[in-house]
């Protein structure tokens, strides 16, 4: 399985496509209120994004974590698309509108795997959340 992300705000684009670098998309809309009657805005939007944190995506992880931190509102909200392929085809799409970080981690460890070999990994999480209101404008193509 190889995945594409794409994260776009008014001044600045972060773009991870190695196939090497996303590990695991989790992408999950579902009803905050288990007792409401209308869905229109009881509706929610999360996408969990888990990688390796490592050559390959030091300077995108690097961007994601500034954003994880921005408060002002025309650089808070960004576009996000996903693209998630199977055998090399592509079997989902996802175009997302008014993302914002809800978390980011970052998780650095050191494991001896041998005489005089170690391994360094690091790994991050990258939570979004979709700005009330914008669920309607989610896109999914096969």
């Amino acid at each position: 399985m190889r995945y594409e992300l794409c994260i776009e705000g008014t001044q600045d684009t972060i773009t991870i496509t190695d196939k090497n670098v996303i590990q695991k998309i989790d992408f999950e809309i579902y009803q905050n209120d288990k007792q409401a009657n209308d869905r229109s805005d009881q509706l929610k939007n999360t996408l969990t994004i888990v990688g390796l944190l490592n050559e390959k995506s030091k300077n995108e992880t690097r961007q994601i974590l500034e954003w994880s931190m921005q408060v002002s509102k025309e650089r808070i909200y960004k576009t996000v698309s996903i693209q998630i392929y199977v055998n090399e085809i592509m079997v989902r799409d996802y175009y997302l509108r008014n993302m914002f970080c809800t978390s980011y981690s970052e998780k650095f460890s050191t494991m001896e795997s041998g005489e005089n070999h170690t391994i360094n990994e690091g790994n991050f999480i990258l939570i979004m959340t979709q700005q009330k209101g914008s669920i309607d404008t989610i896109k999914v193509e096969s």
